[in-house]
């Protein structure tokens, strides 16, 4: 049996301890001796008890500090500045882009709103009871205040709550209706745009409105080029009755 443990496989015997075997069974699988085993377990318990004295003896290493002069302070609080500024005028920029488009949108869905009671305002305007009186209000101001509604019905009945406002209002879109045909027959495009003036005009504004059907027969177009033609004529309109702000008219 060996009894020199210079080449003991000395983690073979920790790992054969570690599994719960005693120290005369380890000797007799590894064929050496018992006191060589305890030898080899009792150095590598002085070798860990050893290994974590010197962790323990370490010290950390110091934290470093980073000393900067006022100029270089004010130059990193300039950029951080500069950043933030850019970073804030994008988000204004993000938001006036949204609030334009959401104006945008909603006056050209009161123009729907207007062409599509267009006969019956103008019958109210000219059948009321109650009379006209002299109003400072302007067309331009009562479509402003459209837009703080969001209710198709109301914007109806507070147009239609006076009939001097609702005279104004038909009287506003009939002007319209005028400078969008003089845009249409001047137009370098003249036959197309005078096709797209005759297709809203027979939808909305005709004594007798037709049907995007009928109006496709008559125009001898598709129906799909009538709602073409409405869209585009209803934009142009748009920007008309509303003014050109907050639209982007082809």
């Amino acid at each position: 049996m060996k009894t020199d443990n210079k080449n003991i496989d000395t983690r073979k015997v920790v790992a054969l301890r570690t599994a719960g075997w005693g120290t005369e069974r380890i000797a007799a699988e590894m064929g050496i001796s018992p006191d060589v085993v305890a030898e080899a377990l009792h150095n590598h318990a002085e070798r860990q008890t050893q290994e974590q004295k010197c962790k323990a003896e370490e010290k950390p290493k110091p934290e470093k500090i980073v000393s900067l002069s006022a100029t270089e302070l004010r130059e990193i609080y300039e950029k951080a500045a500069t950043i933030g500024a850019k970073e804030a005028l994008k988000t204004f920029e993000q938001e006036r882009k949204r609030e334009y488009s959401h104006r945008a949108d909603k006056r050209l869905r009161n123009t729907k709103l207007l062409l599509r009671n267009y006969h019956m305002l103008k019958e109210h305007a000219e059948n009321s009871v109650f009379g006209r009186t002299q109003m400072k209000e302007s067309a331009l101001d009562i479509l402003e205040s459209m837009m703080s509604i969001y209710n198709d019905e109301v914007i109806i009945q507070s147009i239609k709550n006076s009939a001097t406002r609702t005279a104004i209002i038909v009287s506003h879109i009939e002007t319209m209706f005028g400078l969008y045909y003089s845009y249409c027959d001047r137009s370098t495009n003249r036959e197309i745009d005078l096709r797209r003036y005759n297709v809203v005009w027979d939808m909305y504004m005709a004594e007798d409105t037709l049907s995007a059907k009928e109006i496709a027969e008559k125009q001898n177009i598709s129906k799909d080029s009538v709602y073409s033609d409405l869209r585009v004529g209803i934009e142009r309109l748009t920007a008309l009755i509303f003014g050109v702000d907050g639209l982007n008219v082809r």
